[in-house]
C-alpha cells in the first residue's frame, strides 16, 4: 500500500515490504515465499516480531495461540498508584518540560495580543460595512 501519490508508505506496510496475501496454490511456493520474506525483513523488524511474539526464536512464524499464551502469562495485573505516586510523577514530567524564558514568553505573548487586535478590528470593519451595505439595500 502507498499513498496516493504512489510514493510515501502507509506506516502499516512501510519498510516491510509489503507482498500481497493472496493464498498460494503450492505448499512448496508458500515455504519459499515465507522464507524469502522473513529473509527480506531487518533485525530491527525481526527483534520486534520476536518481542511480540510473532516469530520464534528461529526466526520462524509463531502460531496466534502460542503467542497470545505467551502474551497472557507474561502480562500481570498492575497496582495501581497511590495519590502520592502520581503527584511525584507528574511533579517529575514538569521538571522535563522545555519552558520559554521571560523574553520568549513577551514576545509570544505580545504578538498574539497584536494578532488579536489586528483581528478584532478586521471582524468589526467587515461588520460595519456589511452592516451599513443591507441598510443601504432595505432603504432603497
Amino acid at each position: 500500500g502507498s499513498s496516493s501519490t504512489g510514493r510515501a508508505p502507509v506506516s502499516k506496510t512501510g519498510g516491510w515490504g509489503f507482498e500481497s496475501l493472496l493464498p498460494c496454490s503450492v505448499q512448496e511456493i508458500c515455504a519459499n515465499d515465507s522464507q524469502e520474506r522473513r529473509n527480506s525483513v531487518n533485525r530491527e523488524t525481526k527483534r520486534m516480531m520476536q518481542k511480540q511474539g510473532q516469530t520464534g526464536p528461529d526466526g520462524a512464524p509463531s502460531s496466534r495461540r502460542a503467542a497470545a499464551a505467551t502474551t497472557a502469562q507474561r502480562r500481570q495485573p498492575q497496582q495501581r498508584a497511590g495519590i502520592r505516586q502520581f503527584f511525584r510523577e507528574v511533579r517529575e514530567e514538569m521538571r522535563q518540560v522545555s519552558w520559554p524564558t521571560r523574553a520568549e514568553l513577551i514576545n509570544y505573548t505580545s504578538i498574539t495580543l497584536f494578532v488579536l487586535i489586528v483581528m478584532i478590528g478586521l471582524i468589526y470593519g467587515l461588520n460595519l460595512v456589511f452592516g451599513k451595505f443591507v441598510l443601504f439595500l432595505f432603504k432603497h
